[in-house]
């Protein structure tokens, strides 16, 4: 078990695969990321994220940028606003869904824009969280994710006996309970506080590879905050993660760890430069 506090998405993410760089297996339990100022970048964190990127991609990873798109799609909002999320994404992504074996890609934003309630009706989770936290920002721990049921034929985490409530709907038990590796979700939970006028958010993960998916997940959440706190006319502020199994991965052989801790070096560099400078 560590805590890992940093100012930036790249800041953290680096200093938590150092962190797993020593340990036995490169892998730990319970694995807690604080990012303070999770939305702005620096010069040094630009590098280090362009760094990660470059990395994924000339190994064949996904990019950290692809990762991201799909807990949050910022591209849809800088082109077309709240609307272009709330509508264009989840049209586009529902016919992409029509013609993919695997529905699970672009997954976890498609669960907090639709879902279906108790009586068959189709709501929109993430609408409403907006509505909530614009109407009664007086609160400070009553905007979740709402659980639903899911939507027919898209592959969906959670159980249709639940009743609706204040937790986001990410594990299945009718298709969870019985997979042990591979199509399990990773992101379990998903919680958003207000705090004296900004906007905090809090992240639980099952399972959390750290060099395919972490930077990416950072970033992913980190935007949507941003949508969060920017909508309702709120600040940013801290977003907090979770991993309860944390693995300095290799991309399934896509990379070794020599490869790993060369990229960690490299980036490590850019800190330190900022900090001499």
């Amino acid at each position: 078990m560590e805590l890992i506090r940093g100012t930036s998405t790249p800041e953290v993410w680096l200093a938590s695969c150092e962190y797993l760089a020593k340990q036995s297996n490169h892998e730990d339990f319970d694995v807690i990321l604080h990012v303070t100022d999770p939305s702005p970048l620096s010069k040094a964190d630009a590098m280090v994220l362009r760094g990660v990127e470059d990395f994924l991609v000339k190994h064949g990873g996904a990019s950290v940028y692809t990762v991201a798109e799909t807990i949050f799609p910022l591209q849809d909002y800088l082109r077309g606003g709240k609307k272009a999320v709330f509508e264009t994404y989840p049209e586009r992504m529902a016919k992409i869904h029509a013609v993919r074996k695997d529905r699970q890609w672009g997954n976890y934003a498609m669960r907090i824009l639709r879902q279906k309630d108790r009586d068959g009706t189709i709501y929109n989770p993430l609408k409403d969280l907006l509505k909530k936290i614009q109407d009664h920002g007086e609160y400070k721990a009553t905007f979740e994710l709402g659980r639903g049921h899911a939507m027919d034929g898209v592959e969906t985490e959670q159980d249709d006996l639940e009743m609706a409530g204040d937790d986001i709907a990410i594990y299945h038990g009718a298709a969870d309970r019985r997979p042990m590796y591979g199509h399990l979700p990773c992101l379990m939970h998903l919680s958003v506080k207000l705090d004296h006028g900004k906007v905090r958010m809090n992240a639980t993960y099952r399972s959390h590879y750290y060099v395919q998916r972490l930077l990416g997940n950072l970033l992913g959440l980190a935007r949507l905050q941003y949508f969060l706190a920017h909508e309702a006319r709120l600040d940013i502020g801290p977003l907090t993660i979770n991993s309860t199994y944390a693995k300095l991965d290799t991309g399934e052989g896509k990379w070794s760890m020599r490869d790993i801790k060369a990229l960690l070096a490299e980036s490590r560099q850019f800190y330190a430069v900022k900090e001499t400078a």
